[in-house]
């Protein structure tokens, strides 16, 4: 595991979990700003894990070895870490909180926009001119609208597809983990310290 992945997780599991743990959003049950918080937390999980899978599969046996520019690659440079950015804020809104949702932005943005610039230092070397005329007309995060019209086939390399596929599976997790909380804290399993926005 890299060192990106595991900071994000150590700091996930020993900062946010806990906070996750003895928090509840501050919306009545059933409200209508509860419901919309987690019924927007779970279409962005649902994106993540379609974006991922996306990407995936056409990244998945070919990094540092061929430049991507096709699928999601044509409308954004890192569509694998802005995927991850829309899961990373949805599960704070799966919890009803638009303040969880901003601290899991803020840890994906401390571990994982260092990368993103070396990895990009890394293809800049490794494909040269192509990546500069690449860079020059896709954004780095947020994706535009215009690309180039898909590619009719593509090679899929089926080992590294299934890794990253089984990493995306693991999104909707956090749905679980979410209403197992609810539960948690309903029957006083759990105590409640804090109601956050």
């Amino acid at each position: 595991m890299n060192r990106r992945l595991l900071l994000t997780r150590l700091s996930i599991l020993l900062f946010v979990a806990p906070l996750v743990l003895v928090t509840r959003d501050l919306y009545h049950e059933n409200s209508l700003t509860e419901v919309l918080l987690e019924s927007g937390g779970i279409i962005l999980l649902t994106l993540a894990m379609g974006g991922r899978i996306w990407a995936s599969a056409h990244l998945a046996g070919k990094r540092d070895r061929e430049l991507i520019t096709s699928g999601p690659y044509a409308r954004t440079r890192n569509p694998l870490y802005l995927f991850s950015l829309v899961g990373f804020v949805g599960a704070g809104l799966v919890f009803g909180s638009i303040l969880l949702a901003a601290v899991f932005a803020t840890v994906f943005f401390l571990f994982h926009w260092p990368t993103i610039l070396r990895e990009e230092a890394k293809l800049e070397e490794l494909f040269g001119d192509d990546f500069r005329n690449y860079r020059a007309r896709v954004p780095r995060f947020l994706p535009t609208l215009r690309a180039e019209p898909p590619r009719k086939t593509m090679t899929v390399y089926p080992l590294k597809f299934f890794r990253m596929l089984r990493d995306a599976m693991a999104i909707p997790a956090i749905l679980i983990v979410a209403d197992v909380l609810d539960w948690a804290q309903a029957t006083g399993l759990t105590p409640v310290l804090l109601e956050l926005p």
